[in-house]
């Protein structure tokens, strides 16, 4: 049973984001409460929603008591560009209409409201160890990345040993897997606004490269970067 306990992912390297207008979701006591996750943003539906940042995040959260086209608004993003985001869906209604929003954004599950805050930190940690503990994202040439352990390894299993930019940089390309990832969007989200010169950028690929193989990192001048994943 220890072991099994060893491999629990931790929430302490889970970033988690709730979309919600309930302001019960917004009391202190309840942030208090997942305080011990890496990051909890909690936003409402009138918000200005910034769709890479969610897309970077382990979780969504999101709460259809909302006005309806939000909500559709919401909803048809989370379809298309986080297609590969985790979900949980909230709301004080279960009828067909509900059940069915949900289940067309693939929720991971379905809470009810009211319910206990400790109630959805459970289903969180359910969520986050059932969909990543076997998603393994393959590369060429052996390499591939263990997202439920969150380390991209070579063939056989040995550890790359990335630096936080460069890990960071091949995460956000595999997010964004199917379009070209441009500069301004990499230095948004793994440079966090810090500078970085197109030197610093084209030293951060070479070094990957010499870690792994060349055409891990496919430039498309001027636009940006996409990652060589195996399609099957």
């Amino acid at each position: 049973m220890e072991n099994n306990i060893k491999n629990i992912r931790k929430s302490s390297n889970t970033k988690i984001i709730i979309v919600s207008d309930d302001k019960t979701i917004l009391e202190k006591d309840i942030k208090d409460l997942y305080s011990d996750f890496e990051e909890l943003k909690i936003i409402s539906s009138s918000d200005s929603i910034n769709y890479k940042n969610i897309s970077f995040n382990d979780l969504l959260v999101l709460d259809m008591d909302m006005p309806k086209e939000n909500f559709d608004k919401i909803a048809t993003k989370a379809n298309s560009l986080l297609a590969l985001t985790p979900k949980i869906v909230i709301s004080s209604k279960s009828d067909d209409e509900n059940i069915s929003k949900a289940v067309n954004l693939q929720a991971y599950s379905f809470l009810l409201k009211p319910f206990n805050p400790m109630n959805l930190k459970l289903a969180i940690i359910m969520c986050i160890n059932q969909t990543k503990r076997s998603d393994k994202v393959e590369l060429g040439n052996g390499v591939y990345f263990d997202e439920y352990r969150d380390q991209f390894f070579k063939k056989g299993g040995v550890l790359i040993d990335f630096t936080r930019l460069e890990k960071g940089f091949l995460k956000l390309l595999i997010e964004r897997r199917d379009e070209i990832t441009d500069y301004d969007t990499i230095k948004e989200l793994v440079w966090k606004g810090k500078d970085m010169s197109i030197y610093t950028m084209r030293n951060i690929v070479n070094k990957i490269r010499q870690k792994t193989y060349y055409e891990i990192v496919k430039n498309h001048s001027s636009r940006g970067y996409t990652i060589d994943i195996l399609r099957k």
